[in-house]
């Protein structure tokens, strides 16, 4: 609970008006809604009595108080929807950047990113319920309980009682369904969603090698498995909800007992009138709905909290690594060299694993030179490539772009300064130019082609009727292996880094394709650095430099040509 009441805080800290206007427009409806009841019931008692006994009425003031509260109710209601979702919208889209970016901060290694960004994406949809589930139905009840028991007390201390047993019965409510709640049933269901989604994944990903070897019914049992867990944990938590607006319900219809009594009996005694008398039950009969709607926020708290938690853990450990980036770049201002990336003492383990995959690694690309690094299959050559284009960050040891830390590069600059050419290099199934887009948004159609005239495409997409604005099949259906991986050096064409990473960019193109694809690279990528994670002697050919990374942690630093 602590996490959430941090959570409504930092709402609240975001932006303290629309925190504000948010409860006051939910707060008009609820009153405007209960008084048009009692206001109505009096009014129509009123006329009533008036019409058999001759007494006079003023007829325009209680209808014109009628159709006010009828527009305030429904403009009210529009209103609040606008408002309080806006309220939580502003705060969670800044709250989203926050965790994103602790997450790109502190590398959160030891989990698949699919489950990462899945858990993320449902951490913070649960949280758009705290201010719109909890926070304004609470608070709009607890005003209205405070304006009820003062009209009581004016009008009748018997009222008064009444009204406050109800209204302790309905926070009794509020406080079991806090209390009590079915942590271990919220558990159960995030841990199943985690299940399914990691099990549909494998299935998919796999799904050709799970038939081959007959495991395919299998893996499809397991997501059912899961699927089942999630649905049983969801039931009993509704259940529960369920059980609490029914109990809302019967404290309600007992409450309404009982107030009209007290009303016959303070009509009869001559407290107050019988239209005030009506007046009175009629607002009481809107009570349930306005009370009840606190208990699913209140019984889904197990749930929220647990969203809660997760997200302010990983805001304050982005917070801590910020903190400790502000120091790496302190030093980073000392260091000297303007090689276009050094590794100095780089060593990196992956989460599990009994050693490190590279270990005290040390080597230099100077500006515009071409270093391939070479190695037996799982050496750690992929690695480094991502070490360097900051995918994953070192263990421990520095990287130094352009003499500067890596870790102290904001994002925006380190991709701008470093672009990375793989065999998975994805393809939206969108139009070609908004593929090529990705990499230069501003881009105009002439530069759009002249990359794709760079990269040897620029015929091929000119077949086509539709040119640029051709679409794509999911994954580049539609284009060849050799045109995929083109259409991606010629998205990388659009960029001007310092650093090209072609990380096995020619696997699965032929040796003839291989070397057009590396020829066209070569010749238009400029004066930037390039290190080729090299599995072909085309790879190899095209480099200034070859660094056996085996033979350099054998070495400690020493290149093997």
């Amino acid at each position: 609970m602590k996490t959430v009441w941090q959570i409504i805080l930092e709402q609240y800290r975001y932006s303290r008006f629309h925190f504000g206007i948010g409860i006051l427009v939910a707060l008009l409806p609820t009153l405007a809604g209960a008084l048009l009841l009692g206001v109505s019931g009096w009014f129509i008692t009123a006329a009533a009595i008036a019409g058999t006994t001759g007494a006079f009425l003023n007829i325009f003031v209680p209808s014109a108080i009628i159709r006010a509260l009828a527009i305030i109710r429904t403009a009210g209601r529009y209103g609040e929807r606008v408002l309080t979702h806006d309220a939580t919208f502003r705060f969670l889209t800044g709250l989203r950047d926050r965790v994103f970016s602790a997450i790109a901060h502190s590398n959160e290694r030891g989990q698949r990113s699919g489950l990462v960004l899945n858990r993320l994406t449902l951490d913070i949809a649960a949280l758009d319920t705290v201010y719109l589930r909890l926070v304004v139905p609470l608070l709009v009840a607890a005003i209205l309980a405070l304006l009820l028991a003062l009209i009581w007390w004016t009008l009748s201390f018997q009222l008064f009682l009444v009204g406050s047993v109800f209204l302790s019965s309905w926070a009794v409510l509020a406080w079991i369904s806090f209390a009590k709640a079915d942590r271990k049933n919220a558990r159960r269901e995030d841990a199943a969603s985690d299940a399914i989604g990691l099990r549909a994944a494998d299935l998919i990903a796999g799904r050709r090698d799970l038939a081959i070897y007959g495991g395919l019914n299998e893996a499809a049992r397991g997501v059912s498995i899961a699927d089942d867990r999630q649905a049983k944990a969801h039931e009993a938590l509704e259940e529960r909800s369920t059980w609490l607006t029914a109990a809302s319900t019967l404290i309600g219809q007992l409450f309404l007992a009982a107030v009209l009594m007290a009303a016959v009996l303070g009509a009869a005694s001559g407290g107050f009138g019988i239209a005030t008398a009506v007046g009175l039950v009629l607002v009481v009969m809107a009570l349930p709905e306005i009370f009840s709607m606190m208990l699913p926020g209140l019984a889904g708290l197990p749930r929220i909290a647990l969203a809660a938690r997760r997200t302010v853990n990983r805001v304050r450990a982005g917070n801590a690594v910020q903190s400790v980036d502000q120091v790496q770049e302190i030093d980073a201002a000392l260091e000297v060299g303007t090689d276009a990336i050094a590794f100095e003492k780089v060593s990196f383990r992956y989460p599990g694993a009994t050693g490190n995959v590279i270990d005290d690694v040390s080597f230099q690309i100077r500006p515009g030179e071409v270093v391939a690094l070479s190695g037996r299959s799982g050496c750690g050559k992929s690695t480094v490539a991502a070490l360097a284009s900051r995918l994953v960050t070192p263990d421990r040891g520095r990287i130094c772009l352009a003499g500067r830390s890596l870790d102290s590069l904001p994002e925006e600059t380190l991709r701008q300064s470093v672009t990375v050419l793989s065999q998975r290099a994805y393809l939206f199934n969108d139009t070609v130019a908004a593929n090529l887009r990705i990499a230069a948004p501003l881009a105009s159609d002439g530069e759009l082609w002249a990359a794709l005239e760079k990269a040897a495409l620029g015929e091929r997409m000119s077949r086509n009727a539709e040119g640029l604005q051709a679409i794509l099949g999911e994954g580049g259906v539609g284009l060849s292996g050799g045109e995929q991986r083109r259409l991606a050096l010629a998205r990388a064409f659009l960029t001007r880094p310092d650093l090209f990473i072609l990380d096995e960019m020619t696997e699965g193109l032929d040796e003839g394709t291989s070397k057009e694809v590396l020829d066209r690279f070569n010749s238009h990528r400029g004066s930037a650095a390039v290190l080729i994670v090299a599995h072909k002697k085309c790879e190899l050919d095209l480099a200034d430099r070859i660094v056996n990374l085996r033979a350099l942690q054998a070495a400690s630093g020493e290149e093997v040509r």
